[in-house]
């Protein structure tokens, strides 16, 4: 599998620093030790914003200006990063969904940086990041039909897979996943804080995602 980023984002004039991490993984619901650190992170979280709405988290701002570069409204297509940081604030806590889809999502929250968990099995071919054109769309893990033109957007052999938006259910993580492909999508980011983000990352996916001996 090979990697690209399409070269129309070097027009844009803002920096792509995009983090690939794989691992070998056993899904499972969280156990309390991950659910008392997601809570410990979103209390975390809340002390850093201050009070302060999401989107004035420079991280979150820098990923909203990607997205009106790439010509997509980050007010009716907010980042991921960004509506989980909402959530936080409204004092409506985390997702649960599995151990995975949970470190992925606390990550994201503790870093304000954009984050996709794929199943690796079902992406086929190289991955390429693009720009989703007119006419492009996939069905969203909860959301129907998600429109993508003007969103960065992963594409694989058989065709868009996910974005710092919302994932696609084709790409979805479930119970059989045992190898995953987690995206840091540094878009507008220094290189040092998605680089910060994926030592989180990898320190929590071996800490509480490990397979079952």
């Amino acid at each position: 599998m090979t990697f690209t980023i399409d070269p129309q984002f070097q027009d844009l004039g803002f920096a792509v620093h995009l983090g690939m991490l794989d691992f070998t993984v056993g899904v499972r619901p969280s156990d309390d030790e991950l659910q008392g650190t997601m809570k410990n992170g979103a209390e975390l979280r809340l002390e850093e914003l201050m009070g302060e709405a999401a989107s004035t988290d420079p991280v979150i701002a820098n990923v909203r200006a990607a997205f009106k570069v790439c010509g997509k409204d980050p007010s009716r297509y907010r980042p991921s990063s960004e509506a989980l940081t909402r959530r936080v604030i409204a004092g409506k806590g985390l997702y649960l969904v599995n151990n995975v889809v949970d470190c992925g999502n606390l990550v994201s929250l503790m870093t304000g940086i954009p984050v996709g968990c794929y199943d690796a099995a079902k992406i086929e071919g190289d991955i390429r990041l693009t720009i989703g054109e007119a006419g492009e769309e996939y069905a969203g893990i909860g959301r129907g039909k998600i429109n993508l033109e003007g969103l960065p957007v992963m594409h694989d052999g058989i065709g868009p897979f996910g974005t710092p938006f919302s994932d696609s259910a084709r790409t979805n993580i479930d119970e059989a996943t045992t190898k995953i492909t987690f995206v840091l999508y540094g878009l507008n980011i220094d290189i040092a804080h998605v680089e910060a983000a994926a030592e989180i990352a990898d320190t929590l996916i071996t800490s509480f995602c490990a397979p079952a001996h």
